[in-house]
């Protein structure tokens, strides 16, 4: 008996854990109508991603976090209050409208997010 409830218990808390690191609401809370990429000066992928919303014709402003501390601490409470963990983001990151997007989103969600404001 007391086997089934320390399993009861191990599993109750990993769904606990799972449910708390997957659920995020990713907006920053205040949209905005200003695309803003946060990108590091080395980055590869910022680059291309730049190169392509200009195809797009979609503006865009771009910060490198890597040169300018206090654009580093805006992302980081950007991210903290939309929900994300602390950790390694891939760049580039967005602030699109008001969502954050994490880790070189593909254009289409960029898009999406363009099209809702």
């Amino acid at each position: 008996m007391k086997k089934y409830i320390l399993y009861f218990v191990i599993g109750y808390a990993i769904f606990t854990w799972y449910q708390d690191y997957n659920t995020f609401d990713d907006s920053t809370g205040s949209s905005h109508d200003k695309l803003i990429m946060y990108s590091l000066t080395t980055c590869g992928f910022c680059k291309q991603k730049a190169q392509e919303l200009r195809s797009e014709n979609i503006p865009f402003t771009e910060y490198f976090i890597d040169k300018d501390s206090s654009r580093n601490r805006e992302l980081t409470e950007k991210l903290n209050k939309a929900g994300f963990k602390p950790k390694s983001y891939g760049t580039p990151i967005f602030d699109a409208y008001g969502t954050m997007l994490p880790n070189n989103p593909d254009i289409s969600k960029i898009r999406d997010e363009k099209a809702k404001t």
